[in-house]
């Protein structure tokens, strides 16, 4: 992380910052003995906010069976998290709608925060979690980062964002190689000093990598996440892979059926159509659900018709010939050959950059007594999904992995220094150890899998490695010394001149 630009960013004057009201709403609901009589006061102390959140809580998007005159009775009806809600929610539209921001495009960035927090709260009142007023403010909030590093940097930044020509899931990849900084990153500590709580900077930190938050606030980032995927759903062009990916996460995170997603796509098209106007943003087009759900299962039922035609004749001689080299047949990942080429490429450019460059061997712990007592099928089932697990994992960072070994992948990380590496490693083991026991590997004793981690950072100015061979061994004998500690932890290459 180049942390000399981050506290540029963090420090700058023009930075948004939280209204009075909302400030005080916070420490009022953070209070054990809060008094709804006093937020409530605080709240109408600002009579702009009171109408907005009167309007919003007798608008059909609530569909309270009688109206509320006063906030006192909205907090009686909708409970306290409902108004808070509301009340933080518009405060952190005031904060973020920044005039010296006028460059900066706020259509696409307020499209995917509506629909992503209008998805997060049905999403989270369908699996009946408690928390829907937290998915919705953290769906809203999630790319604060972007507007703290536009202000920050203006035109530079401005520039990364087209470079990402809309595609939200390449910016992050560009954000890293341009700048060693992610606006989710960027975005929870800005949440840190406006000192929002956990479940709200959660979200901002952790909506690209659900499956990477901690247990504890898991199921409301994942909610956030999906909501996500809804967003795509209703605004790509086509529909159809991003709903494939939503019935798939739907299935895997909350037991949702494909009625469900149907049901659920609905009444997010029509919840963002109805909520968009109460907050005064503009988010384009309205989105057509009946007409996108049609064109995504037509989409849908092509590409099942292709991936039979394919099985059935077999792919191409040439195809296979030419891939063989670049992917692992079994997993689909880069193979050992192609990643040394990519990684080559991406060493240059870090040094030419004068930026950092992470390597992390991942191995797999105790995958021989796997092949022993489960069988091959059940091994190479577990490699499958530990690919699935890590390209969840590392491709919104813009990284890139491959199968090295057997069960050991490699992982390229653009932009990350060490002190990120080593969060980023953490979070990956905590992460593999809380999915993989839901892995679905045909092994009936199957509990779930643990990694030996090493890592390697080349830091943006140092000299330790003098090409990407070097940083790969310093990786892989870190994870020889995390597997030889035991297994299930990481281990870091430091070198003597950093130590």
């Amino acid at each position: 992380m180049n942390q000399e630009l981050l506290e540029k960013i963090l420090e700058c004057p023009t930075l948004p910052t939280l209204p009075a009201v909302a400030v005080r709403v916070l420490e009022l609901t953070q209070a054990k003995d809060v008094s709804m009589d006093e937020l409530a006061a605080t709240i109408q102390q600002d009579q702009a906010l009171t109408a907005k959140v009167l309007k919003t809580v007798n608008s059909s998007f609530y569909g309270l069976r009688r109206p509320c005159a006063n906030i006192n009775q909205a907090i009686v009806m909708l409970g306290l998290s409902a108004v808070k809600s509301l009340a933080l929610g518009f405060s952190l539209v005031t904060a973020v709608n920044v005039p010296s921001a006028s460059e900066f495009d706020f259509v696409p960035y307020w499209r995917r925060g509506l629909y992503t927090a209008v998805a997060a709260k049905c999403i989270s009142h369908e699996a009946g979690l408690a928390t829907e007023d937290e998915a919705f403010l953290g769906g809203l909030l999630q790319d604060v980062g972007m507007i703290a590093m536009f202000q920050g940097l203006k035109r530079k930044y401005l520039e990364i964002v087209l470079r990402a020509d809309a595609d939200h899931r390449s910016l992050i990849r560009h954000e890293l190689s341009e700048l060693e900084l992610q606006h989710p990153e960027v975005g929870a500590m800005l949440c840190e000093r406006w000192k929002l709580p956990l479940e709200l900077l959660m979200p901002v930190r952790f909506h690209e990598r659900p499956t990477a938050a901690p247990q504890e606030y898991a199921d409301l980032v994942r909610a956030v996440g999906l909501g996500n995927i809804a967003h795509d759903v209703l605004t790509d062009p086509d529909p159809g892979p991003a709903f494939k990916r939503f019935q798939t996460r739907a299935a895997q995170w909350f037991d949702f059926d494909e009625q469900i997603c149907d049901n659920l796509i609905s009444l997010i098209a029509q919840g963002a159509g109805q909520v968009a106007p109460l907050f005064n943003l503009t988010t384009g087009a309205a989105a057509d659900p009946k007409a996108i759900l049609e064109r995504a299962r037509a989409a849908l039922q092509t590409l099942e018709k292709q991936a039979e035609q394919e099985q059935s004749h077999g792919a191409s001689l040439n195809t296979l010939v030419s891939d063989s080299d670049q992917y692992d047949a079994l997993t689909g990942a880069w193979s050992a050959r192609a990643i040394l080429k990519h990684a080559d490429t991406a060493f240059l450019t870090a040094q030419e950059k004068k930026r950092s460059l992470t390597v992390l061997v991942f191995g797999l712990d105790g995958f021989k007594e796997l092949v022993h007592n489960s069988g091959s099928e059940a091994a190479d089932s577990v490699l499958v999904e530990a690919f699935l697990f890590l390209q969840e994992q590392i491709e919104p960072l813009g990284g890139l992995i491959c199968r090295w070994e057997s069960a050991t992948f490699c992982v390229v990380l653009p932009g990350v220094d060490r002190a990120e590496a080593a969060r980023i490693a953490a979070e990956l083991k905590t992460a593999l150890s809380h999915c993989s026991g839901a892995w679905d590997v045909g092994s009936t004793s199957w509990s779930g899998v643990t990694a030996s981690i090493g890592s390697a950072t080349k830091e943006s100015r140092d000299r330790a490695f003098l090409k990407v061979e070097q940083l790969i061994s310093a990786a892989a004998r870190a994870m020889e010394a995390a597997t030889s500690g035991g297994g299930n932890c990481v281990r870091s290459f430091v070198p003597r001149k950093a130590a």
